[in-house]
């Protein structure tokens, strides 16, 4: 397809990258209840030890940087992970509305929606977010 056209879902390939694939695992680990649960048992772990040992200020930025690192890496992984699914999902409404427009397009009386459809596909690339 040429450049700037929408991809067709037959036209993606089941192959993805190593990144794309740790962003899927991660967000897949990170959507289970699991994750939070283990989430609340350190952040009380730490704040029973705290209380026990005393709380430094080295003890209290130890969290803060620890937090800020996993979720600075959260954060670009799940994002990665909506990016791709975004795109998938876009790709199907092209093709859905694309198949739309190819049955309607035998209908004499179907034209604007036939070119509704047709200028749809594609319109995520050309929509602005000022508008």
């Amino acid at each position: 397809m040429a450049e700037g056209q929408p991809t067709a879902p037959t036209e993606v390939t089941g192959s993805r990258g190593r990144f794309d694939k740790v962003a899927d695992q991660v967000s897949t680990l990170a959507a289970r209840s699991g994750f939070f649960i283990g989430l609340v048992v350190v952040v009380v772990a730490w704040a029973a030890l705290g209380v026990l040992f005393g709380f430094s200020h080295g003890w209290i930025d130890d969290l803060e940087i620890a937090g800020t690192i996993v979720t600075l890496l959260l954060v670009a992984l799940l994002e990665n992970e909506q990016w791709r699914n975004s795109k998938a999902t876009q790709r199907k409404l092209n093709a859905v509305a694309d198949a739309l427009a190819h049955l309607l397009a035998s209908d004499a009386s179907a034209t604007d929606h036939v070119r509704e459809l047709q200028a749809a596909v594609g319109l995520e690339k050309r929509e602005s977010t000022t508008e």
